[in-house]
Parts: structure tokens; C-alpha cells; sequence
């Protein structure tokens, strides 16, 4: 998506996974503002003069059954497609959905 991101994933440890996702994405984010398009960096200033590119909450779901990871999985594939961005699923370049991404949904539950 072009302002938020989908993601089902596994880990042991949930919380880490996201604390270290933010940060890492937030500091190749900044970097790339900064060689491409530096007049828009001062967009993510928050209130105390901090860069911030990612919401303070995370909204974790735990996976627990078939039927709700495919739930999610077909929320996740339709929405460039509920958006209007692509007419199909598959067509979104960076989704599961297209066969040619390099993303791959994996059923682990």
C-alpha cells in the first residue's frame, strides 16, 4: 500500500519483530528521503522535532486458525484492489498475490 503495510508473519518474539522492523525500515526510509527528496523529509517531524514514520501503536493479530489466516490473507491481496491502485489482486507488484513478487504467503498455522 502507498501510506501502510499488510504483513503476516512468524516470530517467537512478535513485539521484537515490529520494535525492529520499525527502526530499521525507519532508518532506510530516512536515508532515502534524504538522497531523493529532502524537501519532504520535514513531513514526519512529530511535535518534539523527532522523524517519525511508523504509528506508536501496533495492532498484532494472533493466527490461530485456517480460516482466519485466509481471512487475512485475501483482506491483504484486495485491498491495492479495494483502493483502486490495480483491478486484481495479482497485479499489485509487491503482494503475494502476484506470482512474480518475491513475497510468498506461507501457511504455517
Amino acid at each position: 500500500m502507498l501510506n501502510h503495510i499488510h504483513l503476516i508473519f512468524y516470530s517467537p518474539d512478535c513485539i521484537g519483530f515490529i520494535r525492529d522492523f520499525k527502526k530499521f525500515t525507519s532508518k532506510k526510509l530516512k536515508k532515502n528521503i534524504l538522497e531523493n527528496e529532502e524537501n519532504i523529509l520535514k513531513l514526519f517531524l512529530d511535535e518534539q522535532g523527532e522523524y517519525q514514520f511508523w504509528q506508536k501503536t501496533n495492532m498484532p493479530l494472533l493466527i490461530e486458525t485456517e480460516k482466519f489466516f485466509l481471512q487475512k490473507l485475501e483482506y491483504i491481496h484486495n485491498n491495492p484492489v479495494k483502493k483502486k491502485y490495480v483491478e486484481s489482486p495479482e497485479y499489485w507488484y509487491w503482494s503475494s498475490a502476484n506470482p512474480t513478487c518475491e513475497l510468498k504467503a506461507v501457511e504455517t498455522v
